[in-house]
């Protein structure tokens, strides 16, 4: 809910109950890019020969929303798989009103398996069982059919490759769940005619764009089931290479390098303070470099990755100032190590709020840009609400120089 309310505040819509079948037909309708990150939510198959398994995400749902659904006869559940999805739902099921037994069987052994440690630590706690190096055949009256597997020579993972024994066995299964792993729909691709690979991911460059030019795709979607930090990484790369080729307004008009910040090789500074270029020889790369922390520091507006500290002029002062978002924050404390000088700019510095609420809730200096143009402004003085023109126009504290700043060049912001 965040998220959405941070993306409606600045300007973006939003358009539910319209199914797309086809993203290109977009591309038609008017618009420049199409970004999919529809996510990998396909079910994985279990392969089975005979008998059906429930999928692991449609399992894992109704346990969630309505665990009193499941029948009162399922003593004895089986997970096929080996992730942190399968241990997830073994977990949930060991939860479940009536179950005796939640077992685990994995082709591989245990030290194979391709959970976190914590996860599978968490379900030995549970109590569920690990059946290791166990293939399923099928399964039918309440008995799942196993394939007996030996560890062979290391297949393309690194990992021992499963190989089968030439016996079988059998496991008690009330009901057999599909924990085998996630799988990207194609069609949204196919329907576009994006080139795909073997395993209906699509062939992408550089900058997450398909083969079919504008049209780009991002997240699990894209390579298959990953984290949300990589989910995260592809959204950026693919706003920026967006943002590169279009004709869009710069977000500070003449202040971009508060967002675009490189370093390059450290040249002395001016001994003035100033940005001006160490020297006139044409190789150097001074245009580029780092600025030394002893005269302005914005090492917290590099180092945020949501870029939720911004570097602003503000008449007054010889250097630029932060400004903290606090709508762009999600309080990773990274600023905070990386500041020079001991400080916490999510919690220190003068903060822009995105509702009243979020200003209610902070003990931020700081100031909200409510509805008829007035301003909540609090300081270590204490709370104000004034109009905009008002705090405009005051000068007794630095607080008031910093609105003016923004109402006049980075209202953006607001």
């Amino acid at each position: 809910d965040n998220d959405l309310s941070l993306c409606l505040s600045h300007g973006a819509e939003c358009v539910t109950g319209k199914e797309i079948t086809d993203p290109k037909a977009l591309l038609s309708d008017g618009f420049t890019d199409v970004v999919i990150a529809t996510g990998a939510w396909a079910h994985g198959d279990a392969h089975l020969e005979y008998g059906e398994a429930v999928d692991a995400l449609a399992f894992l749902e109704k346990a969630k929303n309505d665990p009193a659904s499941f029948p009162g006869d399922l003593k004895q559940i089986v997970v096929i798989g080996g992730g942190n999805t399968a241990m997830d739902c073994a977990r949930a099921a060991k939860r479940l009103n009536g179950v005796e037994h939640v077992r685990l069987v994995y082709r591989r052994d245990r030290r194979n398996m391709p959970a976190d440690e914590e996860e599978l630590i968490l379900a030995l706690e549970d109590g569920v069982e690990f059946m290791e190096l166990l293939s399923p055949v099928g399964v039918k009256d309440g008995v799942l059919t196993c394939d007996v597997m030996r560890l062979g020579a290391p297949d393309e993972s690194g990992r021992r490759a499963p190989e089968k024994t030439g016996e079988q066995t059998t496991v008690k299964a009330d009901c057999v769940i599909a924990a085998i792993g996630e799988k990207i729909d194609p069609a949204p691709y196919v329907a576009a005619g994006c080139e795909t690979d073997a395993n209906g991911r699509p062939v992408l460059d550089g900058n997450l764009q398909t083969t079919v030019p504008h049209i780009y795709a991002a997240g699990d979607c894209s390579k298959g089931p990953a984290t949300v930090v990589k989910a995260i990484a592809d959204a950026r790369a693919v706003a920026d290479a967006i943002c590169e080729g279009a004709a869009v307004p710069a977000l500070l008009p003449e202040h971009e390098t508060a967002f675009r910040a490189r370093h390059g090789n450290l040249c002395p500074v001016p001994a003035d303070g100033s940005n001006a270029l160490c020297c006139d020889e044409k190789d150097c790369d001074c245009g580029t470099r780092c600025l030394g922390c002893p005269v302005v520091c914005e090492a917290c507006a590099e180092v945020c990755p949501n870029r939720a500290n911004i570097a602003v002029t503000v008449d007054g002062f010889a250097h630029k100032q932060i400004i903290h978002m606090d709508g762009m924050c999600n309080e990773c404390g990274n600023c905070a190590v990386f500041c020079p000088y001991d400080g916490k700019p999510y919690t220190d510095k003068f903060t822009v709020f995105t509702s009243a609420e979020d200003f209610e809730n902070s003990r931020n200096p700081g100031f909200y840009y409510g509805q008829d143009d007035m301003l909540t402004v609090r300081t270590e003085n204490g709370v104000l609400t004034m109009t905009a023109d008002e705090a405009a126009s005051r000068t007794d504290h630095d607080a008031f120089r910093l609105i003016r700043a923004i109402l006049d060049n980075y209202r953006y912001l607001l």
